[in-house]
């Protein structure tokens, strides 16, 4: 087995103020290949993405309200995206990276806390009047 695929454990200290998440993050990237990825699989997932934010503007702005008035907040954030998209494709694509991320975490709050039950009310004893 060459070094690179044997474990490398140090016991948990912490060097220079770093947590353990950030020596793991560093101990990774040491024994990342030199460059990181391949220059075309980043061309390719920076193209995917931004055809993909592209695409999902242009549908969300055809499928917006016709009839909106001018103050309608739906028609407003669509134009305000078509503008976007139209200016600078890498905010847009960014802007919705951001959006996307906030719509899950609030997704997973609201799954986490309908899965905690409320605690069961104590029942009340019968009182008998005086």
């Amino acid at each position: 087995m060459s070094d690179a695929f044997q474990p490398h454990f140090e016991t948990p200290v912490r060097h220079s103020g770093l947590s353990p998440l950030a020596l793991l993050n560093r101990d990774l990237a040491a024994r990342a290949l030199p460059g990181g990825e391949l220059r075309s699989v980043r061309g390719f997932r920076e193209a995917w993405s931004r055809m993909s934010a592209e695409d999902e503007v242009t549908q969300a702005v055809q499928h917006g309200p016709e009839n909106a008035g001018p103050l309608n907040s739906h028609r407003l954030v669509l134009h305000t995206l078509a503008l976007m998209r139209d200016l600078s494709p890498d905010y847009l694509r960014r802007f919705l990276l951001q959006a996307d991320a906030l719509l899950w975490l609030e997704q997973a709050q609201s799954k986490a806390q309908a899965s905690v039950k409320p605690p069961a009310a104590k029942p009340r004893s019968a009182r008998t009047p005086k």
